[in-house]
């Protein structure tokens, strides 16, 4: 038994990707819907569809992404402002925050002004 879900969907689609499957299946969640489809809009990975319990999430075949981490865990919560959310990579990674306006990347939440729990960083 998972958990930290968030944590296992990070796992599995680093764990795919190093390993070069296209294809891998997760546990479904509202909050990982949510972090999927913020992955696919910024590009990160090709597609996903909710099955019964599970998602089956098709990652980018042209290299969507080569590091993703997790930054908040359950024993340790990182919230920050939005004038303090970092840049990763000098500006060309994108970080995933969970804020009171739903999952948004480090450049919507500056936009919006708005700050929240870090969730991971990609790129």
């Amino acid at each position: 038994m998972y958990n930290d879900i968030v944590s296992d969907l990070i796992t599995r689609l680093r764990n795919a990707a190093l390993s070069g499957k296209v294809e891998v299946s997760v546990r479904g969640s509202k909050n990982v819907e949510a972090i999927l489809k913020v992955l696919k809009n910024e590009s990160f990975i090709d597609t996903y569809k909710t099955a019964d319990r599970a998602i089956e999430v098709t990652l980018n075949p042209d290299g969507g992404f080569t590091h993703i981490k997790r930054l908040s865990r359950p024993s340790l919560r990182r919230f920050i402002g939005y004038h303090k959310i970092p840049r990763p990579r000098s500006g060309f990674g994108t970080i995933l925050l969970s804020t009171p306006k739903g999952i948004l990347t480090d450049n919507q939440a500056r936009k919006q002004k708005v700050g929240g729990e870090l969730i991971c960083e990609v790129w």
